[in-house]
């Protein structure tokens, strides 16, 4: 590329160790993989790159790393996240090692070690990137004669005569002098039908004049010439053949020594490979790099019509990890199949779809006049999701949260388009309509959520998390009978974050299995003290994620820290959601089973907010329902309290006790000590409070 070697010396660095590498690899430009990044994206790279990846120039300026690499790596981080974190650290100033899995545009896995180097491009930072393959052994090979020199002559026509690559040889004239087994074996003539005939009888006349006369001008000026050509049967089938043509002068003659192999079995298994690469194999759409030819196409077509605009949908399927987790991923795939024939049948003639993997599609909209087609249109594929998805006469009820950005409103390029199309549909996800169109405040807080996460994953180290504790009192004497232990994260600069604004952020961290671990025996040895000074009866409440229930070590990890607190099973309740039960019914009625062996007591948390789990609590093994908040705060209501008593009335049948939570006025707690023997949470009895306060407060 022209433009590398011009960048790579407009480089500079005031470390005396990288601007001795920078110098190394001006002298050798192509010597090993090198790229330069600004931003997030790539804006030069070699060709040893280019090469790597499988891909053209074109394709990989203004990409960023993460369009050459898997959603997720190995390790379990996000792509997107963890390259820009580490570029983050590079424009900082590190230089930075890491192991990287990346994708080459063929879809080729390429295990890599990637150092990041800041240097100064202009008064801009900006950060070099050099790929090392860990999968490739480069071994020096000794260069030897070829031997052919001291063959007999005997020996090499033998050679020549048996080779399995057809052979010829014409003289100044053309005509056909000698000839091979190969040659009429793949063309289908006997040696004396071809010899001293012109090589006319067999060359397909499939190149322009032009073409002609570069390979005869190659081969008078060179003596050789190599190239893709079409050759003819003596039936007259035509096929691709790959030629090797040589000049040779003689005794005074001319020679022309002609080698050709038949390509047509090669032909074909490179066209089955390129679809292969373009196309999706679970469902035959699109695939990702697909998607970029599709969408550079739209691009260059929308600038000859500047009069319309263009669409990228990014969708992601809501309820289908549930799917997967419940019925297994041969099943996933099916519903997968159904959503792509579903898409394919409505949008063939409007939309250019696409699967970028897992349960994410995208439609390229072209030739539309204004936001409100594309919103109808965007509301025409919401209807698709309406009837279910029959799979062996079991329903699949699925929706989809769509983003969407504009071309070329929000962007030219195909790569910027993807990432704000991906940063709408996140945020459609928590919207009522689950469709949005990008706007610049959803990149304000993709921005904010990547150095939240940034600072997640070194707040346990910090010590920054912290428990607070709810007082449960039984509301007929209004006695403490317990605690709920609610995580905080109390951040460097004093702010406390409640547990329900970055507990989904440990989940995708994959942090979330250890901080629950941790909560668990923190609060266990915090009742198991309060107990053993104050309250010998009191029990403490655990909230419990689905990942945590789900997690194989789960029940040991109860046991240990019921063992190193010293604390009663009987004194631990661990809450779980209405929707912990839905994920993996069997693996979870498991676990509970085996908590209950152990003496632990189960409650389902915020129950009656879902509704989804009644037909299943007869044959589950729990103790208790802390009624959702939200039935409090409805109590001055006639069908609130209806509602609330209800609610009551079955945990009595199921004979198992209650919490009610949200109680926050001495109304709604006379109210509900009318409706039956249980328990109550709220204000109105205490906020959540640190281990001393709640102390003072409750033991003084």
């Amino acid at each position: 590329m022209d433009q590398w070697p011009h960048l790579l010396s407009k480089l500079t660095s005031d470390r005396p160790s990288l601007s001795v590498k920078l110098e190394s690899w001006l002298q050798q430009a192509d010597s090993s993989p090198l790229a330069i990044i600004k931003g997030y994206r790539f804006i030069a790279a070699n060709l040893a790159t280019l090469k790597y990846f499988q891909t053209q120039a074109d394709n990989f300026v203004n990409a960023t790393p993460y369009d050459f690499s898997p959603r997720i790596q190995s390790s379990g981080r996000n792509s997107v996240e963890y390259s820009q974190e580490m570029i983050r650290q590079a424009i900082a100033g590190d230089v930075i090692e890491f192991d990287w899995l990346h994708l080459s545009q063929q879809g080729t896995e390429l295990p890599t070690r990637v150092a990041l180097f800041p240097f100064d491009l202009g008064g801009e930072t900006v950060v070099l990137a050099q790929f090392i393959a860990t999968n490739r052994r480069n071994r020096a090979r000794t260069i030897t004669g070829n031997g052919f020199d001291a063959l007999p002559k005997e020996l090499m026509s033998i050679t020549l005569e048996d080779s399995a690559e057809a052979v010829y040889i014409t003289n100044e004239k053309h005509q056909i002098i000698a000839v091979n087994k190969a040659m009429c074996r793949i063309c289908g003539y006997s040696a004396d039908q071809l010899l001293l005939k012109n090589t006319e009888l067999i060359v397909m006349r499939k190149h322009t004049p032009a073409e002609e006369e570069k390979y005869n001008n190659t081969l008078e000026e060179r003596g050789s010439w190599q190239g893709e050509v079409w050759k003819q049967r003596s039936d007259g089938s035509e096929f691709p053949a790959w030629k090797s043509c040589r000049k040779i002068s003689a005794d005074g003659n001319i020679y022309y020594v002609t080698i050709f192999s038949d390509i047509s079995a090669k032909k074909k298994l490179e066209a089955k490979l390129t679809e292969q690469a373009m196309y999706d194999a679970l469902t035959g759409l699109p695939n990702r790099f697909h998607l970029k030819l599709l969408l550079n196409q739209a691009l260059q077509e929308i600038k000859d019509n500047p009069n319309e605009i263009g669409a990228l949908m990014f969708l992601d399927l809501n309820g289908f990890k549930n799917i997967n987790d419940c019925f297994g991923h041969a099943t996933g795939d099916k519903v997968l199949q159904l959503v792509s024939a579903r898409l394919e049948a409505s949008c063939i003639d409007k939309a250019e779809i696409a699967r970028l993997g897992g349960d994410e599609f995208t439609l390229v909209i072209q030739g539309c006049q204004d936001r409100g087609e594309i919103e109808a249109f965007s509301k025409q594929i919401m209807t698709l999701f309406d009837a279910p998805f029959e799979i062996n006469d079991q329903k699949f009820y699925l929706g989809t949260s769509i983003g969407i950005a504009l071309f070329p409103e929000h962007s030219d390029q195909a790569s910027k388009l993807l990432s704000l199309a991906d940063t709408a549909m996140y945020s459609a996800k928590k919207s009522p309509q689950h469709v949005l169109f990008y706007d610049a405040w959803m990149h304000e807080e993709a921005e904010k959520k990547l150095i939240l996460l940034s600072e997640l994953r070194h707040a346990h180290s910090l010590k920054q998390f912290k428990l607070a504790y709810q007082v449960i009192v039984n509301l007929e004497c209004n006695t403490v009978i317990g605690a709920e232990a609610l995580l905080r994260w109390q951040k460097s600069n004093g702010e406390v974050i409640k547990a329900c604004d970055f507990v989904p952020l440990l989940e995708e961290t994959g942090l979330l299995v250890t901080i629950g671990q941790w909560v668990l025996k923190q609060a266990c040895q915090q009742i198991a003290e309060w107990r053993k000074q104050h309250a010998p009866d009191l029990k403490v409440c655990v909230n419990v994620s689905p990942m945590q229930l789900e997690h194989p070590d789960f029940v040991e990890h109860v046991s240990q820290a019921l063992t190193i607190s010293s604390l009663p099973a009987e004194a631990l309740v661990l809450e779980i959601t209405e929707s912990a039960l839905l994920r993996q019914p069997e693996r979870v009625q498991n676990t509970l089973c085996l908590l209950k062996n152990l003496g632990v007591s189960i409650a389902i948390d915020d129950f009656g907010a879902g509704l989804s789990s009644l037909s299943k609590l007869g044959s589950l093994p729990i103790d208790s329902l802390k009624i959702d908040a939200g039935f409090a705060r409805r109590l001055s209501e006639p069908q609130g309290k209806q509602l609330c008593q209800a609610m009551i009335q079955l945990a009595q049948a199921l004979d198992i006790s209650f919490v009610v939570e949200g109680i926050e006025t001495k109304q709604q707690k006379e109210i509900l000590e009318q409706m039956g023997k249980g328990f109550g949470q709220g204000y109105f009895f205490g906020h959540p409070k640190t281990a001393d306060t709640f102390t003072s407060d409750n033991f003084s």
